[in-house]
């Protein structure tokens, strides 16, 4: 991990690197990818980190690798690797935050973050149970889009009340604008077990990829999208 160059880009710089190396590398995710941004940047540079959400990893690729890198990644399953400087990747969905515990056991902080998909897994709620119980030091963030692959978590499995069954759980709770940097880094300093529960936009930034919601799970870009999109965000 140590040949990440640790890029920094303003916000819609990182979008349009983020569409272009979707489109050219025929990678899908792109709405996964667009609302975990914010989130990124607040945690920025947090070691040990688990990437359990595994669709937005683009965004992950793009502030820390050059544009070429980014699209050779991009055409791999994002397994754990120091090629792509992740721990934990995702791969079966709801393992994450077992890991993010594991490894919170050695008495590390440990940052992870979450989609909410991965909150329908049974096991993800059993490390909840563990981590509260071991008072373990684990920053959990929930990427709160309220999509997932084929629909919307409220029509597929309901999450909510989630902040008031994350409490009666044992953990510290606050709910935050996953959009608002500033709001998520201040959220991240409270008292651990700590779930920050992010709530984003699906897409962020590109008009018509919000307007698809959880249908922009699975999209691909073609050349039209991408000039369209580049200029949603240019526009702004």
């Amino acid at each position: 991990m140590g040949e990440i160059r640790s890029l920094y880009y303003g916000m819609d710089e990182l979008r349009k690197k983020i569409l272009k190396v979707s489109y050219l590398s025929g990678a899908c995710h792109i709405g996964s990818s667009l609302s975990c941004v914010e989130i990124l940047q607040a945690i920025k540079g947090k070691n040990p980190f688990i990437f359990s959400k595994a669709s937005g990893v683009c965004t992950w690729y793009c502030m820390n690798y050059s544009e070429e890198k980014c699209i050779e990644l991009m055409k791999k399953h994002p397994l754990p690797s120091k090629e792509g400087g992740l721990i934990w990747s995702g791969g079966s969905l709801g393992m994450g935050l077992s890991v993010a515990c594991g490894i919170a056991l050695t008495g590390q902080k440990t940052y992870i973050l979450l989609s909410d998909g991965e909150m329908q897994e049974g096991q993800t709620w059993e490390a909840a149970m563990f981590g509260a119980t071991h008072k373990l030091p684990v920053v959990a963030i929930i990427d709160r889009n309220k999509c997932q692959a084929l629909g919307m978590t409220e029509d597929i499995v309901k999450l909510d009340p989630l902040e008031d069954k994350l409490r009666a759980f044992g953990w510290n709770t606050q709910v935050v604008d996953g959009h608002n940097i500033d709001e998520l880094k201040e959220a991240i300093k409270g008292r651990t077990p700590l779930i920050v529960i992010a709530k984003t936009i699906k897409g962020r930034g590109v008009d018509f990829l919000e307007k698809m919601g959880y249908k922009n799970h699975y999209y691909n870009l073609s050349e039209s999208d991408y000039k369209i999109a580049i200029n949603s965000l240019t526009s702004k």
